[in-house]
């Protein structure tokens, strides 16, 4: 069995406690905590209260999902970042790749990108966290093989990549592919228009994309954007 979370953002419009509330409702063992607004880097009173939240509800804090751009190349905000993951207790931070597809990136973009996310993971590893891409169009990550060369070139063991199905692609090749350096799938049913629906009516492709998983190896299977962001619907869901 592999654990479920929630991921903050599902419902920015919620407070704190209501978001740990309702993860415990549903049953689940983690959340993605979003830095947006949630707990924004360097917001250690909110990180503090997340905390406290989830150990009322028995929960554990997955991942820190900031919205770190690589190839901003600012080491002192990424440090905030990962100060702020471990006041949360995160083992991961969610960054992205980069601000253009992997076919409009440039060699010389990418070799920088290269070296910026080996910064990072030196950064990173000072706090004994893990960087996990995005895995999203309009960005590096945006396809099993893009990402694959991308980390084997970075070379860091504290570097990897969530999943998530694309409206553009092969969703399940993607996942095969990247497996190996899969740490976090995010899971939501939405069509190729990121209309939102039900997730039973995404069950056989999930059930496709689960049966890709390895036996050996935990993932975080973590919910995202419900329909209507309707907390009634993520119940269901979940």
């Amino acid at each position: 069995m592999q654990k479920l979370g929630l991921t903050s953002v599902t419902f920015r419009q919620l407070g704190i406690d209501e978001i740990a509330s309702l993860a415990h409702r549903a049953g689940l063992s983690h959340i993605e905590w979003g830095g947006d607004v949630h707990v924004t880097p360097g917001d250690f009173g909110a990180a503090e209260r997340a905390v406290f939240s989830m150990k009322e509800n028995g929960l554990s804090c997955s991942a820190y999902g900031s919205y770190y751009r690589v190839g901003d190349g600012d080491m002192a905000e990424f440090e905030k970042i990962c100060k702020t993951a471990s006041s949360l207790g995160a083992p991961k931070i969610r960054v992205w790749l980069g601000r253009k597809g992997s076919d409009e990136t440039s060699a010389d973009e990418r070799e920088k990108m290269v070296s910026e996310v080996r910064k990072m993971s030196d950064i990173a590893g000072n706090f004994n966290q893990t960087v996990a891409f995005e895995f999203h169009g309009k960005t590096y990550n945006d396809n099993g093989a893009s990402c694959v060369g991308f980390l084997r070139d970075v070379g860091r063991d504290n570097v990897k990549t969530y999943w998530q199905p694309l409206a553009f692609g092969d969703s399940l090749d993607n996942l095969k592919t990247a497996l190996d350096y899969v740490v976090t799938l995010h899971v939501f049913s939405w069509n190729e228009k990121n209309e939102r629906f039900p997730l039973s009516v995404g069950a056989d492709d999930w059930e496709k994309y689960l049966a890709v998983l390895k036996t050996d190896r935990d993932y975080d299977l973590t919910m995202e954007f419900v329909k209507n962001d309707d907390p009634a619907q993520f119940l269901a869901d979940a």
